[in-house]
């Protein structure tokens, strides 16, 4: 993957994450990038999205890996678009 497919990547998945989590649910209303969600939910969402990277690492699969790179990514982005 080049840079731009990177980013092209991330801007999808927070696509996804935003038409996924554009409701009210029990931590909040809306994605890691709405204040209607508390700081620690989104650390957490962060946090298990990087828990995913490493199961990725140890099955050695370089699919999911890249897959949940991107999703951490796009978590990080909505936590920082929230700020």
């Amino acid at each position: 993957m080049n840079f731009t497919d990177i980013v092209d990547a991330i801007e999808q998945e927070r696509a996804r994450q935003e038409e996924l989590w554009n409701r009210d649910h029990h931590w909040g209303t809306g994605d890691c990038s709405s204040p209607a969600v508390p700081m620690i939910v989104k650390a957490v969402v962060l946090g298990e999205e990087c828990g995913e990277v490493m199961q990725a690492v140890l099955d050695l699969d370089d699919d999911a890996l890249r897959t949940e790179l991107v999703q951490v990514a796009a978590v990080a982005v909505a936590i920082l678009e929230g700020l």
